[in-house]
């Protein structure tokens, strides 16, 4: 029985007990004899059955509960298949409360474990991932603001970094819980929006690490309600954002389950904001491609979702479909011009954000990639200045791009950082004094309209 899945590699999701070779089990229960019989130590690290494999998740790690192991047996996802008519529903049952017995009583720790690997000996040794670890084991000691500082730096410097900052910044989160005693709502009060704030998504994916499903929905509800994340509205965005993101990874790219979960959060804002969290890790494919993703239609599972759950997804979903074109924008822009009634912009603006990161964040280039759609050049970049003012934190930095674009593009291009403007300042004469540091007076209304500033 051969389940094995080299695709996931990460130890964030919870694939089947892949059978890749054999396995002696440590227990004589029915499920460890179907752990062993299964090859399913080749795959995955258990200490209860011996097995030390490092292709699949380590489960001493996740420490998944019954339920969660039977789901993710019988219908498969993230790049698994579904064994629900290979197995028995005995046998699942029997498998699944193994690991969930053995794994609850692991001494094994989820917490960030920092060594002695140091940013100067990733860029000599060459070695792949270690500035992750690196970055973590400056949080780990010194606190997160200093590794995201210094990360910011390095990521115009060194180009592995610059590469790998999203998930540098994920590691960072990682330590950074660590570093407040896994205090959540303190140590997301503490991050920064570096590199497009993976900060705030490592914390989470942690903190929710090993709960129950229902346990995960209490938290969830509470996480985020803290007064230290309550400061400023984008701290509390980028809370409820990366609350998303987690019960993705959490529950296996479980969409339906995930959405249900966000949809349950006490106000509309961190309803619809958990959403955006939810719809960018089912992109993700690193782990294996979520089954609510589709090679026919890119713009699905936008055209099947509620209409309260579209406008993130259609945020998202450019990401989609350039993976399958091939980047190739002019394509991508006709199928956006495909989108159901109402959202075609919001694609667009979806497209705008591709097209910054494409290009780097090279204003001239991000335009250039913008003209490609068209009629919708305005979209696109409106899209594009969000990104860039969320990755510049809404600074003189991203009005560049503005500067770059043509005259009758501007005002839209001001709107767009004006968005980001907004969530970053909670009160008007705030958001007001933010516009006025950066734009022109020509482009302050502009400015002033977009981060709702009347």
């Amino acid at each position: 029985m051969k389940l094995c899945v080299t695709a996931l590699i990460a130890a964030a999701i919870l694939p089947f007990l892949a059978g890749c070779g054999g396995s002696g089990a440590h227990s004589s229960s029915p499920g460890a004899k179907v752990f062993a019989s299964a090859g399913c130590g080749s795959c995955h690290t258990l200490s209860a059955a011996g097995s030390k494999g490092q292709i699949g998740p380590n489960l001493d790690e996740l420490k998944p509960d019954q339920p969660t192991v039977e789901r993710q047996v019988r219908n498969g996802g993230n790049g698994m298949p579904p064994f629900g008519r290979k197995l028995s529903t005995q046998q699942i049952a029997e498998v699944a409360a193994f690991v969930s017995s053995s794994t609850k009583s692991s001494k094994v720790s989820i917490a960030f474990k920092p060594d002695k690997t140091t940013i100067a000996g990733c860029e000599q040794s060459g070695k792949p991932l270690c500035f992750r670890q690196a970055f973590g084991n400056l949080a780990y000691q010194d606190g997160p603001q200093k590794a995201l500082a210094l990360l910011a730096t390095d990521d115009t410097k060194i180009a592995p970094v610059h590469a790998d900052c999203h998930q540098i910044s994920h590691w960072i989160g990682h330590a950074g819980l660590a570093y407040y005693k896994n205090d959540a709502g303190t140590a997301l009060s503490h991050g920064a929006m570096t590199c497009n704030s993976g900060y705030y998504h490592g914390v989470l994916q942690l903190a929710l690490a090993g709960l129950p499903r229902s346990a995960v929905v209490k938290k969830s509800r509470k996480l985020c309600t803290a007064p230290a994340v309550n400061k400023t509205e984008f701290l509390l965005y980028q809370c409820v954002h990366g609350l998303g993101h987690g019960l993705m990874i959490y529950s296996g790219d479980d969409l339906p389950w995930s959405l249900g979960t966000c949809h349950k959060l006490q106000t509309s804002f961190d309803r619809v904001s958990c959403t955006g969290g939810v719809f960018m890790q089912n992109l993700d494919t690193t782990m294996g491609v979520s089954r609510y993703l589709s090679s026919k239609n890119p713009l699905y599972p936008c055209t099947i979702v509620a209409e309260r759950d579209k406008v993130y997804c259609y945020l998202m979903v450019t990401s989609r479909i350039n993976t399958l074109d091939g980047f190739k924008w002019r394509k991508t822009a006709a199928w956006c011009r495909r989108s159901e009634r109402g959202w075609v912009q919001t694609c667009f603006e979806s497209y705008g954000r591709d097209a910054s990161g494409s290009s780097e964040y090279q204003p001239t280039k991000t335009v250039a990639l913008c003209e490609q759609a068209g009629p919708n050049t305005g979209d696109c970049i409106y899209g594009a200045a969000r990104d860039y003012g969320n990755n510049y934190a809404g600074g003189k930095t991203a009005t560049r791009l503005c500067t770059a674009s043509p005259v009758r593009f501007r005002g839209r291009c001001y709107e767009g950082i004006g968005t980001i403007l907004g969530s970053l300042n909670r009160y008007a004469p705030q958001r007001k004094a933010a516009c006025n540091a950066v734009t022109p007076k020509a482009y302050r209304r502009d400015c002033y309209r977009g981060a709702a500033v009347t």
